[in-house]
């Protein structure tokens, strides 16, 4: 079989070169053919370790562009090149997502007659119990707005027939994993425990997850306006319903406290408001959507995010 991955770096590698040794001792057997497709994401240093690593295309951005921007310019490039393989790996040089489950996600593509992208889904989190609860948070809020399941991240296995409907996706520059959630390309996810890093800390902090859960909400914008714009319409006309109950009780019910009625109606009248600016709010950016689609169009061209590219054939 030939195998392209696409590893995005930063500032790792010894990870880097660590990861890809393991990936030959897995998987240079059987005949296979491995080609990598690394990204590096403009690292403090330059990676100077990586001179004997065969079938390789080294890719520099000219700037830092995050974990999500550096795959998308991978799938890009391969994409372009236009080459026969039969499975894309995508995976982080970190050694978090192990080499050793990719037999796992080969096996259940075939499973399903390469019709399917599989997932890596995590088992277990190696973190803190602050990040692994702020995780599990990011996950109820997304189920919560989306209506999905979210419990994968990149590690992924791809048969080439998705790729190009991948790159095609509107979004993907944005988020790769939420992007292929949203759209209608087919996938399952296979449980997979988290590997330990090979060298330092991990980058994911609670800022980095911050951001990442707030790129992968931005996929779903539309989806989660209108839900704010049902919950809206619905404070709304609770709102003013009880407003209308109050005065119905003011001057037709047979007992009333003093102030009370007066109290409710400017407590429900400015929830009321609440809401309505809400649902404006809503329906303003929803019929403003062209500046999203703006947005995405200018990430169409990746090419403007590569500094050089660098390619190592030798055996």
């Amino acid at each position: 079989m030939k195998f392209f991955f696409i590893i995005p770096v930063f500032n790792d590698e010894k990870s880097l070169v660590k990861l890809i040794e393991e990936i030959k001792n897995i998987l240079d057997k059987d005949s296979n053919e491995l080609n990598f497709i690394i990204v590096n994401d403009a690292s403090d240093e330059k990676l100077n370790n990586l001179s004997n690593i065969s079938n390789a295309h080294f890719i520099n951005l000219k700037s830092n562009q995050g974990n999500q921007k550096s795959i998308y310019v991978g799938l890009n490039y391969l994409n372009e090149l236009n080459v026969n393989y039969d499975y894309l790996i995508v995976m982080d040089s970190d050694g978090e997502d192990n080499p050793r489950d990719i037999f796992k996600l080969i096996d259940k593509c075939k499973e399903n007659n390469d019709k399917k992208i599989i997932f890596a889904s995590r088992l277990r989190r190696n973190e803190g119990l602050i990040f692994k609860f702020s995780y599990f948070c990011y996950k109820l809020i997304f189920r919560f707005l989306t209506g999905k399941k979210f419990n994968f991240g990149n590690f992924s296995c791809i048969p080439k027939q998705y790729v190009k409907n991948i790159v095609n996706l509107p979004t993907i520059s944005f988020h790769y994993s939420a992007s292929i959630l949203k759209s209608k390309i087919p996938y399952l996810s296979e449980p997979c425990d988290k590997g330990k890093r090979y060298d330092g800390d991990s980058k994911m902090k609670l800022n980095s997850l911050l951001l990442h859960a707030l790129k992968s909400l931005s996929i779903y914008y539309e989806e989660i306006l209108i839900r704010f714009l049902v919950l809206s319409t619905a404070g709304i006309l609770v709102g003013l319903f009880s407003i209308i109950l109050i005065f119905f009780n003011k001057f037709f019910a047979t007992f009333v406290l003093i102030g009370w009625s007066s109290n409710m109606v400017i407590g429900l009248t400015i929830i009321t408001i609440i809401f309505l600016f809400m649902f404006f709010s809503c329906l303003l950016i929803l019929l403003n959507k062209n500046i999203y689609r703006e947005n995405t169009e200018n990430f169409k061209n990746y090419k403007f995010l590569i500094g050089t590219i660098e390619n190592a054939n030798h055996d």
